[in-house]
């Protein structure tokens, strides 16, 4: 009998393999150092200065438009303790925050502020509260 051979695949060279991978690592690498150029630098001020007023609150800050909606200037804190809007470590805190975001960020931009702190227990569910603020208000 006359057996055919199998049909050959092409293949593609283990150098084009590693250029491919070595290509796709820079393209992602450069990807998230645009976005955080774009996005992020614009609060790098006032994330610095949150974090050396408040050095163990690991502050994040974010700004712009959510879809159908206002523009947002979002911060979220953690704290060592429970949070609630009673505290008066809390609302020290929001004045804080919002007497720094006047000096760093031009807030006319915005009419929205959002303070979240937040309380990570480890293995529970975190303890949160949200502050939230029209800009003209504060």
């Amino acid at each position: 009998m006359n057996q055919a051979a199998p049909p050959q695949f092409k293949t593609v060279s283990g150098r084009w393999v590693v250029i491919g991978m070595l290509a796709f690592g820079i393209l992602a690498a450069g990807t998230l150092w645009v976005y955080s150029k774009l996005e992020l630098a614009p609060f790098l001020p006032l994330r610095k200065a949150l974090q050396d007023e408040f050095p163990q609150s690991k502050p994040r800050v974010e700004g712009g438009r959510p879809r159908n909606q206002p523009p947002l200037l979002r911060v979220v804190m953690h704290v060592d303790f429970t949070p609630s809007e009673s505290d008066p470590r809390v609302m020290t805190m929001f004045e804080r925050i919002v007497a720094l975001a006047k000096q760093h960020v031009n807030l006319a931009e915005f009419e929205n502020f959002e303070l979240h702190v937040v309380h990570y227990i480890p293995e529970k569910n975190p303890e949160r509260i949200l502050i939230e603020r029209k800009i003209s208000d504060l």
